[in-house]
């Protein structure tokens, strides 16, 4: 297996879907932008866009008007789609380039004199030898950091804390007893629980307006501080679409933004892979710690 061309295509594989959610985002968005000026140091933010009869608006927007956040994140949106696109580009570029470095891709290039050997003919140098020694050491020293970062958080993770009291639809159990809302979340929860990363399931947290919401996944950061992993497994039903980004819209009007201390996990008829929650784990959850 050519690991770094696997890794690539699911990168790839990721931000072809992240466009195309940020796509259906966007073009759910209300048309306009954002204006502010400052009286007094102070600044006012109004809604600009043009009507149905191409007439100019501008409306004032109060302070905590949601259209802000809305605005605001139709920005993100517009900012983010060229990069993406771009990175798509230029990472499509790559894999249409990239020679596999993968054994039996190696040796079927060569003559077929070479061909007929046994693999193990080609495998006794030293190098190759002292290459796998220390990916085994790599992989061990791993280990023993993401169990020494998340022992600082057990007890944090086993304490009580306020739960959403949503009833349950459906019974969705893990392996290890905690009774979750979907099967995504099954795999993220038993992702989680292999790797012995302490969370929170469907923890209630007081938003800045004094409402509360539960994100799905809670984590303790190495400054003590909550962020959080968010699964929306139907984003192929409009209606679910639209509940989700007001839940969303509340958490960024609250500082619970994206790549901060937000991660968003999307997928179509409830179906996640677990090789791509691992990583976002790995990369995204473990250094926090």
């Amino acid at each position: 297996m050519d690991f770094v061309r696997e890794e690539l295509q699911i990168i790839v594989k990721n931000l072809h879907e992240l466009k195309d959610n940020y796509t259906s985002e966007f073009a759910k968005c209300p048309p306009g932008n954002l204006l502010n000026n400052r009286n007094l140091g102070t600044p006012h933010y109004y809604h600009s866009y043009y009507d149905q009869n191409g007439d100019w608006k501008r409306i004032y927007l109060s302070n905590g008007d949601p259209m802000i956040g809305t605005l605001a994140r139709k920005e993100y949106l517009k900012l983010s789609l060229p990069a993406i696109q771009k990175n798509i580009k230029l990472l499509e570029g790559v894999l249409a380039h990239y020679v596999s470095l993968d054994s039996q891709d190696i040796i079927q290039m060569a003559r077929r004199a070479y061909r007929l050997l046994p693999d193990q003919c080609f495998f006794t140098g030293q190098h190759e030898n002292e290459l796998w020694k220390t990916v085994e050491n790599l992989e061990a020293l791993t280990d023993e950091l993401i169990e020494y970062r998340c022992d600082s958080h057990r007890d944090w993770a086993n304490a009580d804390y306020p739960k959403n009291t949503y009833p349950f639809r459906n019974l969705q159990l893990t392996s290890f007893g905690l009774r979750v809302r979907s099967r995504g979340e099954i795999v993220i929860a038993e992702v989680a629980h292999s790797l012995g990363i302490p969370f929170r399931y469907d923890q209630n947290i007081v938003l800045d307006d004094g409402s509360t919401i539960s994100p799905d996944f809670s984590f303790e950061d190495s400054y003590y501080e909550e962020f959080y992993i968010e699964y929306c497994g139907m984003m192929d039903d409009p209606d679910y679409v639209r509940r989700h980004m007001i839940k969303r819209s509340r958490f960024e009007q609250s500082g619970i933004n994206e790549w901060n201390n937000i991660r968003y996990i999307y997928s179509r008829d409830d179906s996640l892979n677990a090789t791509e929650v691992r990583h976002i784990l790995l990369d995204w959850v473990v250094p926090k710690l």
